[in-house]
């Protein structure tokens, strides 16, 4: 199923989870998320719709479950450059901050979710601690 999906998506697909990664049932993301999500698609030139990517996810969804939509987006990445990599984890990184929601266990306003998806993206990555230094000059928007 990785085949299916490339390297654009899989940072759509995955700056999405991060945003949505605290649904409660309310508003679905905020519109500074929103915001930024266009922002980098922009940034990057990216031309999908976010219903090609919504309708993508709605497919995918009660095949593979959301860990499994995560999980074939960051194997979609395999191919791409250390960069890129870093970029998409700084990408989510800056998402994350978007919401601004203060959390008390992670002692910041990115939510235990949240970091839970980016340790885990960081992990598959193998994000070096210089890279990880590095994702938000990479990312500044």
């Amino acid at each position: 199923m990785a085949q299916e999906m490339y390297k654009h998506d899989a940072l759509l697909h995955l700056l999405w989870q991060v945003a949505i990664s605290d649904y409660t049932g309310s508003d679905l993301v905020a519109d500074i998320e929103d915001e930024y999500y266009e922002k980098v698609k922009k940034a990057e030139g990216i031309t999908i719709s976010f219903s090609e990517i919504n309708d993508k996810m709605n497919e995918l969804l009660p095949e593979i479950g959301k860990d499994g939509i995560i999980n074939e987006a960051l194997k979609a990445t395999n191919g791409c450059g250390r960069e890129w990599r870093t970029k998409v984890y700084g990408y989510m990184w800056r998402m994350a901050l978007k919401s601004g929601d203060y959390d008390k266990f992670t002692g910041s306003n990115v939510t235990t979710n949240e970091y839970a998806l980016i340790k885990k993206a960081g992990k598959y990555f193998g994000i070096t601690e210089d890279e990880d230094d590095k994702a938000m000059e990479l990312t500044r928007l």
